[in-house]
């Protein structure tokens, strides 16, 4: 259609919601699917704004977008070795600052809760044509001095006839829940982590909660959020906003997500919190006490227990996120191919993307991945 537009917005109606029942129906998803994102854009700031991309032709809203716009963009967020280093951690934040660069960036984990991609639309038909309004929108953003976007590797050629540069990006990982009658059956291809979750028993317990979390326990959750992030292979482009934000909100204030719990001798040693919608069971947030964690199997045991409850619970998938550890590479069944597609309409930006990119946390996860198949 030649008469597409897109316009930047921060409201989404219930009336426009619903625009997108058949296409979350496709996806087996609910409509509270929008519940986290909406969450985001109520707290936005200056810094760190979240926004929806809208494809009207004429007054009929035809797809949408989801993203979040970050400035000053902080380097270290992209390049673990900034992060790690004591001299090049003070290097890149005083990059970071004067640079002042304005980033817009999509991606599944703290906008969808990995459900699914962040784009609707109003009918398959029309997909092509609305992407492409929306790139060509973020290639003409004048405010934004780069685009960063994590997508199937299916819609590579969509970024590409967009002017969009092209990298790899490690796979989603996810379970075809269909797959069993019971958590027996994917232990019994396990056998090692079978034997491994009979250790300790009298040590660990874990628990499956579907309400709202004690004071003392979110401070233990927070925790293992922060033990997790000290270790991780990978930051979330907006760390600071989202460790502020992230226990204030819903999710942790509501009995509307599942929270997995794995104690070791009373404490929460780690944890993940999932949102169910529809049939589908998507990761929001997990962390992990190394101290407590170390020779527990507490990962492998939150991992087993989300399925378990998929299962029980007649779910169809049960999403991880992107691959970024050897345990979840191991034991999750199913991964769908992903890349990374930037834009600047820079040609210095584009230059040092390239040059720098196999520095970076995503071509870190990559590696991972293919070195560990």
């Amino acid at each position: 259609m030649s008469n597409m537009r897109c316009t930047r917005d921060t409201r989404l109606s219930t009336a426009e919601r619903r625009v997108f029942a058949d296409h979350l129906a496709q996806q087996g998803l609910a409509d509270n699917v929008w519940d986290l994102f909406g969450e985001w854009i109520e707290r936005s700031t200056t810094e760190v704004a979240f926004f929806y991309l809208k494809v009207h032709a004429g007054a009929e809203l035809l797809g949408l977008g989801m993203f979040v716009q970050i400035k000053p963009f902080d380097l270290r967020a992209s390049y673990g070795a900034l992060r790690r280093a004591g001299a090049l951690n003070r290097i890149g934040a005083l990059l970071s600052r004067l640079s002042g660069h304005c980033v817009v960036v999509s991606f599944r984990n703290l906008i969808t809760s990995n459900h699914t991609r962040p784009f609707f639309f109003r009918e398959p038909e029309i997909e092509d044509a609305a992407m492409e309004v929306m790139l060509t929108y973020l290639k003409a953003d004048s405010t934004a001095d780069m685009v960063t976007i994590v997508d199937t590797a299916s819609h590579r050629a969509r970024y590409q006839d967009a002017g969009f540069g092209q990298y790899p990006s490690s796979s989603e990982a996810w379970f075809d829940v269909t797959r069993y009658q019971h958590v027996s059956e994917y232990l019994a291809t396990h056998k090692s982590l079978r034997r491994n979750l009979k250790r300790r028993k009298n040590r660990i317990a874990v628990e499956v909660r579907n309400d709202v979390l004690s004071a003392e326990e979110l401070k233990q959750v927070a925790a293992c959020v922060a033990c997790s992030v000290q270790h991780s292979l990978v930051a979330n482009p907006c760390q600071r906003f989202f460790e502020e934000n992230i226990f204030a909100t819903e999710v942790y204030r509501s009995n509307k997500h599942v929270h997995i719990l794995v104690r070791v001798d009373g404490t929460i040693a780690g944890f993940h919190t999932f949102q169910i919608s529809g049939s589908s069971m998507g990761g929001v947030l997990g962390g992990f006490n190394r101290e407590l964690s170390r020779n527990n199997y507490v990962y492998e045991r939150v991992i087993v227990t989300s399925l378990d409850h998929a299962i029980q619970n007649r779910l169809r998938r049960v999403h991880y996120s992107l691959v970024d550890n050897h345990t979840k590479l191991r034991l999750v069944d199913l991964r769908e191919p992903c890349g990374l597609y930037f834009y600047s309409s820079s040609p210095v930006n584009r230059a040092v993307f390239k040059r720098t990119f196999q520095y970076t946390d995503v071509h870190a996860l990559w590696q991972l991945e293919n070195q560990g198949t």
